[in-house]
């Protein structure tokens, strides 16, 4: 049983990288296209995996035709695999298309190379999560209407 319990634990310890994964600033890019193509008109998330078991899918979370607020798995070749909606009655907010465009580009300039998560809250705070050319994670913080980060948090891998 005690073997068991150590392998089970290896495993999942080697896997949990794995977890964390992120996608290229292409692939986000590509993200971004693919809601708006869907008709998002307000993005609220995106997350990109690029592991083995996802074939690099994403997950798109955002407003639809001003009521419905959607969650969208997709597949690497831009096919939806699941979709999830449900009405809201609090109105759309979120980033549109070009915003969301704007603060991937301003996260290049601040040194990301690969993206894992785009996403806003309420009061429009702005995350992206990621990791630079080395490989070593970064955070940046905005705030809606401005491409200057607030704060960049670099894992330096001391």
């Amino acid at each position: 049983m005690k073997t068991l319990i150590a392998t089970t634990l290896a495993a999942s310890l080697v896997a949990a990288p794995l977890a964390f994964a992120s996608g290229t600033i292409d692939d986000a890019r590509r993200a971004v296209q693919i809601g708006a193509d869907y008709g998002i008109s307000h993005f609220h998330s995106i997350e990109l995996e690029d592991d083995r078991d996802d074939n690099g899918s994403m997950e798109i979370e955002g407003w639809v035709n001003g009521e419905w607020y959607v969650e969208l798995d997709v597949n690497s070749d831009g096919s939806i695999r699941k979709e999830e909606r449900r009405k809201r009655t609090d109105g759309p907010w979120g980033l549109s298309s070009a915003d969301t465009l704007g603060y991937i580009e301003a996260s290049v300039e601040q040194g990301m190379s690969r993206i894992e998560e785009i996403k806003i809250n309420a009061r429009g705070d702005i995350e992206v999560e990621g990791d630079d050319a080395d490989g070593c994670e970064l955070e940046i913080d905005y705030r809606s209407g401005s491409l200057e980060p607030t704060h960049v948090d670099r894992d330096d891998r001391s």
